[in-house]
């Protein structure tokens, strides 16, 4: 009985250490399998990560080229505007005497500067576009004002000093919209 005892018990011992060692092998599997699923996971989550952060990188970077672009577009565009301005203001002052071929270029100079207005609309932004349709609007009064007084055939009469304070009027608001135009174009530059 001893014997079988032994026999039993070392048999017992045999498949305890089977049993044991196939435990283990699956425990080292499943540990194995697990432990690639998770690293296959933690790559993918990586790869993402990755390349969400590259796609962002790529969005911030086109859009600091875009508005790098937009604001050299617009301080051009208000450059230009501004040049026309003052190209006024020069063939106002060259009015001298109201004749025809005087206020032609002056009424040149207007169109110049509505022309190059376009270049304000398409580059906006619209407290630009509105300061400039401001400067538009007091060119064309000017321009009205100076035509106007142009017509008044007595120079020494009440109906000519009234026509020529209305153009000084004109003169001063194209100037101060001349100004705020300015002020507004410095500020969408940010100086």
């Amino acid at each position: 009985m001893l014997v079988h005892a032994c026999y039993v018990f070392h048999m017992d011992q045999g498949v305890a250490a089977l049993v044991a060692g196939i435990v283990g092998m699956v425990g080292a599997l499943g540990g194995a399998v697990a432990g690639g699923v998770a690293a296959v996971r933690g790559a993918r989550i990586g790869a993402e990560k990755t390349g969400e952060a590259t796609r962002q990188a790529v969005q911030d970077q086109a859009a600091a080229e875009h508005g790098h672009w937009l604001r050299e577009q617009r301080r051009d565009a208000y450059a230009s505007f501004i040049t026309a301005t003052q190209a006024v203001t020069d063939a106002s002052k060259a009015v001298t005497s109201m004749q025809h071929d005087e206020l032609i270029a002056f009424n040149a100079s207007v169109q110049d500067l509505i022309k190059i207005s376009s270049l304000i609309k398409l580059m906006g932004p619209e407290d630009a576009i509105s300061a400039a349709e401001r400067v538009i609007g007091a060119a064309e009064s000017f321009r009205r004002c100076m035509w106007d007084e142009s017509r008044v055939t007595d120079h020494r009469s009440q109906e000519s000093l009234d026509a020529s304070d209305r153009t000084d009027e004109a003169a001063d608001t194209y100037t101060e919209m001349v100004h705020q135009f300015i002020a507004v174009a410095q500020g969408v530059l940010g100086g």
